[in-house]
C-alpha cells in the first residue's frame, strides 16, 4: 500500500511539472496588443511586459519596423520600452521578438500608429529689424491646448544685441547689419503629461535703415512738397504718420504735400517701413508752419504807418532825425 501511494504522489508531481511548464511557457503579457496612438512631435512612451522563463529578458525587434523616430529598449529586467518621438504619421507594423535568459523566446505581431501633429510653432517668418533701433518680435505656437511652452535657440544664433526670452519674445537693439540663420525648439507640457516639440528655422535680417524728412512744412496759403528720402532696407517703402499732419497737408507715396491752413509749431513723426519688415520713425520736432501772408501784411501796415508818421511830422516844421536850418 505504501509503495503504490508513493508512485502515485510520483505521477501527480510528474504531471503537475508538465502542466506548469505548459502553464509557465515564455510569452508576451498582452498576446493582442494595442499600442496607444502616438502623435508627430509629442513624446512616445509604452511598456511591453512578459511572464515565465527566466529573467532578464531582452526585447528586440524581429522584422518590419517601429515608426520613424521611436526605437525598442530594455527598460529593466523584466519589461520593454518602446519610446521617443515620432517623426512622421502614418501606420507601422512590427513582429517583435523576446527571449529569456534559458534561451527561450517569443514573438508578436504589433501595429503602431503615429497621428500628424497638433500642434507647433504657427510663425512662418520675422521681420527684418534695424542696426541700432530697438527691435521685439513674439513667436507664436498653438492648435492644441497646453499649460506651459517654453522657447530656445537649437542651432545657429541671434542678430548680435538680440535674445530670445523662455516666452518666445525676441528683443533687443541688434548692434550691426546683416543677417542671422537659426532653428528655435518650442517645448509644451500639457494637461495629459505629454511633452511636445516642435522646430522651425528663421533669418533676421538687420538694415542700415536711414530717412530723411524735411524740418519746414511750408507755409500758410503756399502748396507745399516735399520729398521723404530713404536708404538701406528692401523697397518698396511705405510711409505714415501715425499722429497726422499739420491741418492742410497729408502724406502720400513719399511725399508730405498741400496747402497749410493753421499757422503753428508742430511735432511731427513720420513712420518708414522697408518690404522686410524693418520700421523707424523720423520725428520732425519743431517743424513750423509760418503765416507769411500775415507777417507781409503787419510789415506792410507797419511801413505805411511809419510814413504817415513822417507825413505828419513833416507839415509840423521837424523831421525825426534831420538836422535843422539856421
Amino acid at each position: 500500500m505504501r509503495v503504490r501511494l508513493i508512485q502515485v504522489f510520483a505521477l501527480v508531481a510528474v504531471l503537475a511539472g508538465a502542466f506548469a511548464g505548459i502553464a509557465r511557457a515564455l510569452d508576451f503579457d498582452d498576446e493582442d496588443p494595442h499600442p496607444p496612438r502616438g502623435e508627430v512631435g509629442a513624446t512616445y512612451y509604452y511598456k511591453i511586459g512578459a511572464h515565465a522563463g527566466c529573467i532578464p529578458y531582452h526585447f528586440v525587434v524581429d522584422s518590419g519596423q517601429l515608426p520613424p523616430g521611436l526605437k525598442l529598449s530594455d527598460l529593466d529586467y523584466s519589461t520593454g520600452l518602446v519610446s521617443g518621438v515620432p517623426t512622421e504619421s502614418g501606420t507601422w507594423t512590427a513582429w517583435l521578438s523576446l527571449h529569456d535568459c534559458a534561451g527561450k523566446s517569443a514573438q508578436t505581431l504589433f501595429t503602431f500608429e503615429v497621428w500628424p501633429r497638433s500642434w507647433g510653432i504657427k510663425t512662418t517668418s520675422l521681420p527684418s529689424a534695424v542696426a541700432g533701433a530697438p527691435y521685439t518680435a513674439k513667436l507664436q505656437a498653438g492648435d492644441h491646448p497646453v499649460k506651459v511652452v517654453t522657447w530656445k535657440v537649437t542651432t545657429g544664433s541671434l542678430p548680435a544685441g538680440l535674445t530670445l526670452g523662455a516666452d518666445g519674445t525676441i528683443s533687443g537693439t541688434p548692434t550691426a547689419a546683416g543677417s542671422s540663420t537659426f532653428t528655435v525648439t518650442a517645448t509644451s507640457n500639457d494637461s495629459d503629461s505629454i511633452t511636445r516639440t516642435d522646430s522651425k528655422q528663421f533669418t533676421i535680417n538687420v538694415v542700415a535703415l536711414t530717412a530723411a524728412a524735411s524740418r519746414t512744412l511750408g507755409e500758410v496759403g503756399v502748396r507745399f512738397s516735399s520729398t521723404l528720402i530713404a536708404t538701406g532696407g528692401q523697397t518698396p517703402y511705405v510711409w505714415s504718420a501715425p499722429a497726422g499732419l499739420p491741418p492742410g497737408l497729408d502724406l502720400g507715396a513719399g511725399v508730405v504735400g498741400g496747402v497749410p491752413t493753421r499757422a503753428g509749431t508742430y511735432s511731427v513723426t513720420i513712420h518708414l517701413a522697408e518690404a522686410g519688415g524693418a520700421a523707424k520713425d523720423v520725428r520732425c520736432l519743431g517743424s513750423a508752419v509760418a503765416d507769411l501772408r500775415r507777417r507781409a501784411a503787419a510789415w506792410i501796415e507797419a511801413r505805411r504807418a511809419h510814413r504817415d508818421d513822417r507825413r505828419q511830422a513833416g507839415v509840423a516844421g521837424h523831421v525825426p532825425g534831420a538836422c535843422q536850418r539856421a
